[in-house]
C-alpha cells in the first residue's frame, strides 16, 4: 500500500519526522540550486540582435501576403474573418499539412497514447465557447486547404489545433475530472520523475517601466516553455490580422493551423503573455487559451483586456501578464474557471504571508499562483504527484508544506527576477538586451523554449526568436529578430 501524507492541525510524531526530513531535503535542493545560479553565472549567454532583418515576399493570396522576415515567417492576413482564414489555409498549406499529419498534432497526441475519440470529445467542449467568426476562419481555412490541393484535413481535425494546449496539460484520454496530473507537474506530459518535479520550467513573463528604463516607457519580456522535440517550431509562424469589422490589426506569434495563439501584440500598444497555471478547478468546457488570447489583443485599454479573462469562461490554469504601453502599467491576472485574481505593481496582495513580494513599476509571473486560494488549488493538484504524496485541503495546512513549494523552479524563476531588479537598482536602465539576457540566464533559461520575445508596445516593436530544430536550439538562444510592426499594422 502507498503512503500519503494528509496535513492535520494535530499533527502526530511520525508526520513532524517526515516533516522535518522533507525540509532537509528542501533546503539541500535550493542549495544546489543556489550554486547551479552562480556556476551559470560565470558562463552567461549573451543573446544577438538582428536590427535589420531582410525581407521577402513569398507569397500571396487575395489580399494576404506571407513573407520572410530574416528567419521567420510572417502572414499578413487581411478581410473578413472567412477570408482571412482561405488566405492563411492556402498560404501556409504544406505547414498546415505537416502539423496535422506527420509533425506536432501527430508526435504530441497520436504518438503518445491520445486516442482521436478522446481528443474529439475534449475539443468539442472548448470548441462550444470559441466565437462564430473564429469558426467561420476556420472554415476559410479548410477552403484555402482545398485551393492548395489538400482534401485530408477536416474541420474537427483542425479546430484541435487550437484546443491542444489544455489536452496536452493532462495525460491520454484523462480529463481534468479524473485528476490525473496536470503541466508543469505531469510526468505524464513533460517526461519527468515524479521524484523530480523541480526541473520543468514552464513560461515566464516579466514587465517593467518607469524608474527600471532609460526613458520610462514599459517593455515586456516572455519566454513560452513548450516541447521543442515535436517540430512545432518547424511551423511557426507571426501572423499579423486586419479583421474588417472595425478591430485595430494584431500580431500572435503562433504556428500554422490555429486560431490564435499565447503571445501577442495589438496597434493599440497592448502586448501579452501567459503561462500555465497548475490547479484543482480545470474543466474543458471552456474558452480554450488561443482564443482568450485574441480576444484580449481585439481590446484598446488595459481594463477592457483584463475583463476578457474575469469574464470568461476560462477551460483551465493560466497566469496572464498583460501591459499597455498608453498608460504605461502592467497587470498580471491568476485565472482558472473559478479564481480570478488580478495584481499590478507593488501589489499588496503580493506579500510575505505567501513568500512572495511586488516590487514598483514592475510585474513578474511564472508558473504558481500568488494568493492563499491559488496555492491550495496548486497544491490539491500537484500534492498527490509528491512522493511521498501529500493532501491538503486548507490554507493552514498548506502553510506547513509552503517550504516545498518555495523550492520548486517556477518559484525560483519568480525569485531570481526579483532579486534581478533589486540589484539593478542605481545601476542604470535595464534594456532591451538585458532583458533577453534574462530570458536565457539562470532558473528562466529553459532547454526548450519554443519562442522568445520583448515587446516594446509603446514603438510597436518586438524581438521574436524561435527554436531551432535538427538539432534542437531553445529559442531564448537562438537569435532575436527585430520586427518594426507599424510597417505590417
Amino acid at each position: 500500500m502507498k503512503k500519503s501524507m494528509y496535513v492535520r492541525s494535530n499533527t502526530p510524531n511520525g508526520w513532524l519526522v517526515s516533516l522535518f526530513l522533507l525540509a532537509i531535503i528542501s533546503q539541500t535542493v535550493g542549495l544546489l540550486a543556489d550554486e547551479t545560479a552562480s556556476q551559470q553565472s560565470s558562463d552567461w549567454f549573451v543573446p544577438k540582435i538582428i536590427e535589420n532583418p531582410e525581407v521577402k515576399e513569398l507569397d500571396k493570396e487575395g489580399a494576404g501576403i506571407l513573407y520572410q522576415v530574416g528567419d521567420l515567417r510572417l502572414c499578413v492576413l487581411k478581410g473578413s474573418y472567412y477570408d482571412m482564414g482561405l488566405q492563411h489555409g492556402r498560404m501556409l498549406a504544406q505547414n498546415i499539412h505537416h502539423v496535422f499529419k506527420t509533425g506536432y498534432i501527430k508526435k504530441a497526441l497520436w504518438e503518445r497514447g491520445y486516442t482521436p475519440e478522446y481528443a474529439y470529445a475534449q475539443s468539442a467542449r472548448m470548441v462550444k465557447h470559441i466565437p462564430e467568426r473564429f469558426l467561420e476562419e476556420a472554415r476559410g481555412v479548410i477552403d484555402g486547404l482545398k485551393k492548395a490541393g489538400i482534401t485530408d484535413i477536416s474541420l474537427e481535425e483542425l479546430l484541435l489545433g487550437t484546443t491542444v494546449a489544455e489536452i496536452l496539460h493532462f495525460p491520454p484520454d484523462s480529463p481534468p475530472e479524473s485528476g490525473k496530473g496536470f503541466s508543469p507537474d505531469s510526468p505524464e506530459v513533460h517526461a519527468v520523475s515524479k521524484t523530480d518535479l523541480s526541473s520543468v520550467p514552464q513560461c515566464t513573463n516579466f514587465a517593467f517601466w518607469g524608474k527600471w528604463t532609460e526613458d520610462g516607457r514599459i517593455l515586456h519580456a516572455r519566454n513560452l516553455d513548450w516541447s521543442c522535440k515535436r517540430d512545432a517550431q518547424d511551423d511557426a509562424v507571426i501572423f499579423v490580422y486586419h479583421p474588417t469589422d472595425g478591430v485595430k490589426p494584431y500580431m500572435l506569434m503562433g504556428w500554422a493551423g490555429g486560431l490564435g495563439s499565447l503571445t501577442g501584440m495589438n496597434a493599440h500598444h497592448i502586448s501579452v503573455g501567459q503561462a500555465t497555471l497548475p490547479n484543482s478547478n480545470s474543466t474543458f468546457d471552456g474558452r480554450p487559451c488561443f482564443i482568450t488570447v485574441r480576444l484580449i489583443l481585439e481590446q484598446d485599454t488595459l481594463e477592457k483586456a483584463v475583463d476578457i479573462v474575469l469574464q470568461g469562461p476560462e477551460a483551465t490554469g493560466w497566469n496572464y501578464t498583460i501591459a499597455d504601453a498608453k498608460i504605461n502599467s502592467a497587470r498580471s491576472i491568476e485565472s482558472d474557471p473559478i479564481i480570478k485574481n488580478v495584481y499590478g505593481p507593488n501589489d499588496p496582495k503580493e506579500n510575505d504571508e505567501t513568500k512572495h513580494y511586488g516590487l514598483p513599476d514592475m510585474i513578474r509571473r511564472t508558473n504558481h499562483p500568488v494568493s492563499k486560494e491559488g496555492l491550495v488549488a496548486l497544491a490539491k493538484r500537484v500534492g498527490p504527484l509528491i512522493k511521498p504524496p501529500i493532501h491538503v485541503q486548507t490554507w493552514e495546512q498548506f502553510q506547513l508544506v509552503l517550504f516545498l513549494f518555495t523550492h520548486h523552479n517556477t518559484y525560483d524563476r519568480y525569485d531570481w527576477l526579483g532579486k534581478q531588479f533589486q540589484s539593478q537598482e542605481g545601476k542604470g536602465p535595464i534594456t532591451v538586451q538585458t532583458a533577453l539576457e534574462w530570458l536565457a540566464n539562470g532558473p528562466v533559461h529553459n532547454p526548450e523554449t519554443l519562442h522568445s520575445c520583448v515587446f516594446d508596445p509603446k514603438n510597436l516593436i518586438v524581438y521574436a526568436s524561435v527554436a531551432g530544430n535538427n538539432p534542437v536550439v531553445t529559442a531564448s538562444h537562438c537569435p532575436y529578430t527585430k520586427i518594426d510592426m507599424k510597417q505590417w499594422f
